[in-house]
């Protein structure tokens, strides 16, 4: 059962608790010049994507691994739940704070990219391309909020911050670090063959076993790239994703739409896991 104003309240809360976190305004202040010292010394799009497919999940991380333990452990998710305040409020309450502090960061991320454009080019953005950068910040929004909600998630599991971070750090080390040599591996391992010998049947693998990341899907549906995490072979697609004005939109999304599900789906079954390991939560 919701109840909108109490879902609003948590909501507002949320959002306010981590503009006024100081390790997260310090991180966030961090990322922010550094993608804008490589967006302007960065000759193409597909490295200001890796920078933010590779090191924003952190970020967004850092806003829901907290989420539930930092209640459980103030004692004021009790507190909560004597007034008439369903569990599934709390939790939605939580994820709408963090998806609107999520979408502010990505939205100074626009706003950074587009201004670094304009340095460089002295030029205002043309529509195309502004139609498709917003494209690219709806993209970026799903990836990242992939890994807030699975932060969320591991917040309702574990009994400490410091292991509800931990559990989001080791998946975004394997996502966007490990993955790529991981993956060769088991390419080499199920084909019997080497990366060197340059196969359609090694590639094949490889690109197969990629599905399981989101910075797979990510990097498919914004540049056309295999993968945009380090250590790995970044085969370019013929089509650059969202971000070439080559194509329509309609036909990128009638090209892209198997990425698109998946990026649109990844998030709402984290979300379902974390209701329900929050509603069998005792406590």
């Amino acid at each position: 059962m919701t109840n909108k104003n109490a879902v609003l309240i948590i909501a507002k809360k949320e959002f306010s608790d981590k503009l006024h976190e100081p390790s997260f305004l310090v991180m966030m202040s961090i990322f922010m010049v550094t993608l804008f010292v490589y967006t302007l010394g960065s000759s193409s799009f597909s490295n200001v994507a890796r920078v933010i497919g590779v090191f924003f999940p952190i970020l967004a991380i850092a806003l829901g691994y907290d989420g539930i333990i930092k209640e459980k452990n103030s004692k004021s998710l009790n507190v909560l739940l004597t007034h008439p305040l369903f569990r599934d409020n709390i939790i939605t309450g939580k994820f709408f704070g963090i998806s609107i502090t999520l979408g502010l960061v990505v939205f100074i991320s626009l706003i950074i990219i587009a201004a670094s454009d304009f340095l460089i080019s002295g030029k205002i953005v043309q529509f195309e391309a502004l139609s498709r950068l917003m494209i690219f910040g709806i993209f970026t929004y799903l990836y990242l909020l992939t890994f807030a909600v699975f932060a969320l998630f591991t917040s309702t599991r574990c009994k400490t911050e410091i292991g509800s971070l931990a559990w989001g750090v080791v998946i975004w080390i394997n996502m966007c670090f490990v993955l790529g040599p991981t993956i060769i591996m088991l390419s080499s391992i199920i084909t019997g063959q080497s990366m060197f010998e340059m196969t359609d049947k090694f590639f094949s693998t490889g690109a197969l076993l990629f599905n399981i990341s989101p910075i797979h899907h990510f990097a498919e549906v914004t540049v056309g790239n295999l993968d945009l995490s380090y250590g790995t072979f970044g085969i370019q697609r013929d089509v650059h994703g969202f971000l070439d004005t080559k194509y329509s939109v309609s036909y990128l999304i009638g090209h892209y739409w198997q990425n698109v599900i998946i990026l649109l789906a990844l998030p709402v079954i984290l979300l379902v896991a974390s209701y329900i390991s929050f509603l069998r939560e005792n406590i």
